[in-house]
């Protein structure tokens, strides 16, 4: 990319045109471009002058902007290099691009080097002595004819020594994972639509279709995909049994909200049993006679195989998932809030298992390997994590990432042999769409771009929104004319809301430490975002302002299923300080209504809304059902919501008597963003979402030694 952007830096490359340019023969989608514009400005720094090396021209493209010079000079072995010198006075001062070198035997190799400016070190190899526990000590040397013997016997102890040297460099060579790369990727599914992979008895993958609703299985190889027939509500995949027998299934029975029931089902003759209530996750022990399960306050607990004996092992807290139980019995790995935990097997040792690794804010999903090593996802690659760093070392060990590019992968797991991943891999693309009255059918809004959180200035004149997926926040006019870019990568903002005054935005970004944190960005793209609260360290989600502007309302929940400790605060910008709003243990997402005299809140199950009147302190309750995404009409009157069940569809709940209404139906619709789907409203209260443009199928990836 950088060569072709200084082959070209007398002009603009558009997007196209570097997809085309760079990807010929592949759908690759924007995010991966932006991503990788972003690593080079940060391996570029700025210029001399402080202007950017590749400058973003808004709705056009890239531009390679300062000056460069070009330098060839041939090898002695025919060979041709050329030098291409950056002038910047920062770190990176020499950027040298390899050509094809002709080796005096006529092959050809390409070699593409970025000179940093950072010596190399040579390899060097530590010697090895072959003897347990022996200190070195100065000694005469001996005759090794007299000692060994005759040149043969010296030949074969020598070859002996050397036998044991590569056996053991071999040991280590080949078991560790730095040494494994994907060598094929093959479809399993072709369908396209949304899905999360449960388990696998080996020979058949079981999973839910998130777009239809049920349980389905297809053969590892491929092939048709046949409905599982359960009688239970809302069911989703779980687990497989280590002897291939009995499938984990959580009955979702509420929509979004966290999970209410775990049940077991025979795979071979169909019987279906309860096992708990309120579980979220749930994974099998190695020998297949206990389950580990964690609940919807964020406690784990084990029970036997048919649900008995159930007990609490240890309470984490946080919203709990992807359960996984090691090979050998001694450790439980699980995803708390967006972060890799672990702890032992009888609820002692709660740790998190990447403190500090500053690949990624978040790490969702993981399975183990037959082998005891662990796969991982992290923002939306795979990767793998070993048991240890290195031959005979106790050190924590490093991950090492496995895939690569714009393919956003989801639910790694291994096949019986190890020699395998399956896993859900996603291209990501959604077209913004609004409820039209008239037709009663959703329709392309500002052209159709891929955007979420949108929203409007009180003004009437302007609109922000954020890119899907790459997640960039973006300033426009009404019209979506004159875009100007807010943020960037790696900054990802959610829940964006505009201040009554028109002069801030405020919205909700993961830190590096894995929490979420509102900050606030001047509207006119001037300055820099900052926290309202820096010194924090409880979650902070789902900003309200309210209609004065001086205060912001916000949830302490990190997400959907975590703990009761939540509540709701409101953050003071004149004081700078936040106090919580009283009874509001367990309630979520608070909405600021338009004339101030309310706020509204889900409860933690997702099937209710609460109103609290800001005179008297007294919350009442809102029957809505399944409720996600509420958002005020603009008169105050009304509360729009998606109700996403088995017959999904936007609601509104009058505020006053609870009288409720449909507004638009959405079955058999695919939508989509960062939060599985977003709703909001335009300024005439018309429901707007994000139809999901992208695929979704399951793959098998084949490893494989390097």
């Amino acid at each position: 990319m950088l060569v072709y952007l200084i082959d070209h830096r007398d002009r603009v490359c558009s997007k196209d045109e570097l997809l085309a340019a760079l990807w010929p023969d592949q759908f690759v989608d924007e995010s991966n471009l932006t991503q990788q514009i972003f690593l080079l400005r940060k391996a570029l720094l700025r210029h001399e002058s402080g202007k950017k090396i590749i400058e973003t021209i808004s709705r056009r493209g890239y531009r390679f902007t300062v000056p460069v010079e070009l330098e060839k000079r041939h090898a002695p072995q025919e060979r041709l290099q050329q030098q291409v010198v950056v002038n910047s006075s920062e770190t990176v001062t020499d950027i040298t691009i390899e050509e094809e070198e002709i080796e005096a035997n006529g092959d050809v190799s390409t070699d593409v080097a970025l000179d940093l400016r950072t010596p190399s070190q040579p390899l060097v190899m530590p010697r090895v002595s072959l003897t347990s526990g022996a200190t070195p000590t100065a000694r005469e040397p001996r005759s090794l004819g007299r000692t060994i013997g005759s040149p043969a016997m010296r030949w074969l102890v020598g070859a002996a020594v050397v036998l044991v040297l590569l056996t053991a460099y071999l040991a280590m060579r080949w078991s560790y994972p730095t040494h494994l790369r994907v060598s094929t990727y093959a479809p399993i599914t072709s369908d396209g639509r949304a899905k999360s992979i449960g388990g696998t008895d080996g020979s058949r993958i079981y999973f839910t279709q998130l777009q239809t609703g049920g349980v389905a299985e297809v053969s590892v190889s491929g092939g048709v995909e046949v409905p599982v027939q359960l009688g239970i509500e809302d069911p989703w995949s779980g687990d497989v049994s280590p002897d291939g027998s009995t499938l984990l299934i959580i009955s979702q029975a509420g929509g979004q909200g966290p999970a209410t029931s775990l049940w077991s089902f025979r795979l071979v003759g169909g019987a279906i049993h309860h096992l708990a209530d309120a579980v979220v996750s749930s994974a099998w022990s190695p020998d297949g006679e206990k389950m580990v399960s964690a609940s919807a306050n964020g406690d784990i607990f084990v029970m036997r195989r048919n649900g008995s004996d159930a007990h609490r092992i240890a309470s984490p807290g946080g919203y709990l998932k992807s359960l996984a139980w090691s090979p050998n019995g001694k450790t439980i790995r699980f995803s708390k809030d967006g972060l890799l935990w672990e702890i032992a097997f009888d609820g002692t040792n709660v740790h998190q298992l990447l403190p500090g690794w500053g690949k990624s804010p978040t790490q969702w999903s993981g399975e183990w390997a037959p082998d005891g090593q662990f796969f991982f996802v992290a923002d939306g690659q795979i990767w793998l994590l070993p048991r240890e760093r290195s031959f005979g070392s106790s050190e924590p060990a490093t991950p090492v990432q496995l895939t690569f590019g714009p393919t956003v992968w989801d639910r790694p797991i291994a096949s019986s042999d190890g020699k395998k991943i399956f896993a859900s891999g996603r291209t990501r693309r959604g077209e913004l769409v609004r409820f039209d009255t008239k037709s009663t059918q959703f329709k392309p809004f500002l052209a159709g771009i891929s955007v979420e959180f949108v929203v409007f200035s009180n003004d009437g004149r302007s609109v922000a929104y954020v890119s899907y997926p790459d997640g960039v926040l973006w300033r426009a006019n009404l019209d979506g004319s004159h875009p100007i870019q807010m943020t960037e990568p790696p900054l990802h903002p959610k829940s964006v809301r505009w201040s009554p005054d028109g002069s801030l935005i405020a919205f909700v970004d993961r830190t590096a430490d894995g929490i979420d944190a509102i900050s606030v960005i001047a509207s006119d793209g001037s300055g820099k975002p900052h926290r309202i609260l820096p010194l924090d360290r409880k979650a902070e989600t789902d900003p309200s302002w309210s209609p004065d502007g001086q205060k912001i309302a916000f949830s302490t929940s990190p997400n959907v299923g975590a703990s009761t400790q939540s509540d709701l605060r409101a953050f003071d910008v004149v004081t700078r300080k936040a106090t919580v709003l009283p009874e509001s243990e367990g309630l979520l997402v608070p909405r600021w209504s338009p004339d101030g005299r309310f706020i509204s809140a889900m409860t933690l199950d997702t099937v209710s809304l609460r109103l609290l009147d800001l005179s008297s302190g007294r919350w009442t309750k809102l029957d809505t059902g399944a409720v996600a995404f509420p958002e005020w009409s603009h008169d105050g009157r009304w509360i729009y919501y998606v109700r996403w069940t088995a017959d999904p569809s936007v609601q509104r709940i009058r505020a006053s008597d609870g009288r409720r209404e449909q507004v638009a139906d959405l079955e058999g619709a695919r939508y989509t963003g960062t939060y599985t789907l977003w709703m909001g409203l335009d300024q005439a209260d018309a429901p707007m979402m994000l139809r999901d443009e992208g695929t979704d199928d399951i793959y098998s990836l084949t490893l494989e030694r390097k």
